[in-house]
């Protein structure tokens, strides 16, 4: 898609904020750039489609970043706790609503659908069948810890199971995987 701008200059009238705009500058002096060629190169180079785009693609790099801190216990150390207790409590939540809802829609009681939903489980060696119970039945609140936990033995075992049983996406509980990470932890 190529669309034809003119070749006048424009003006957008934004806000930006103050330590954004800081940081844009600095970076555009380090290039040996002025502010608007900086972010005028900057928005060129941004692919058409980004390869975070989705929210799975996203997921899968998070995961992946835990995956190679499993095996560096000084890495370990240095991130710590990836998601935030508030986060976890509301991912814990979503994965409960999902689940209450799908074992809804098949005419299921809670006990039948965990019944099918441990047949899922049992397909991921590093899930805690006892904890998922737990979070789904609304008995236990997910903690951050817990939820790093998880994610750093693999992918976390409910969301997995649930997707498995569910044969479905579950966006909104990715999303708020998504929601719970500390974005300063990945930084490092």
């Amino acid at each position: 898609m190529d669309l034809k701008m003119p070749r006048e200059r424009t003006q957008l009238n934004i806000k930006i904020d103050p330590e954004l705009l800081v940081k844009l500058k600095s970076e555009a002096i380090k290039s040996g750039k002025t502010l608007t060629e900086f972010v005028v190169e900057q928005l060129k180079n941004i692919p058409e489609k980004s390869s975070e785009s989705s929210l799975e693609e996203r997921l899968l790099r998070i995961e992946k970043i835990l995956l190679i801190n499993e095996d560096s216990p000084k890495l370990d150390k240095k991130i710590g706790t990836i998601f935030t207790d508030q986060g976890a409590k509301e991912y814990g939540e979503i994965a409960r609503s999902e689940f209450e809802s799908h074992a809804k829609k098949r005419g299921l009681t809670i006990s039948e659908a965990l019944q099918q939903l441990a047949s899922h489980i049992k397909n991921y060696p590093y899930s805690n069948p006892e904890l998922i119970f737990q979070i789904l039945l609304g008995t236990h609140e997910l903690t951050g810890l817990e939820m790093t936990t998880a994610y750093r033995h693999g992918s976390c075992g409910m969301r997995s199971a649930l997707n498995d049983w569910t044969k479905q996406p579950l966006e909104t509980l990715n999303k708020a995987f998504l929601d719970a990470v500390i974005t300063k932890s990945l930084a490092n």
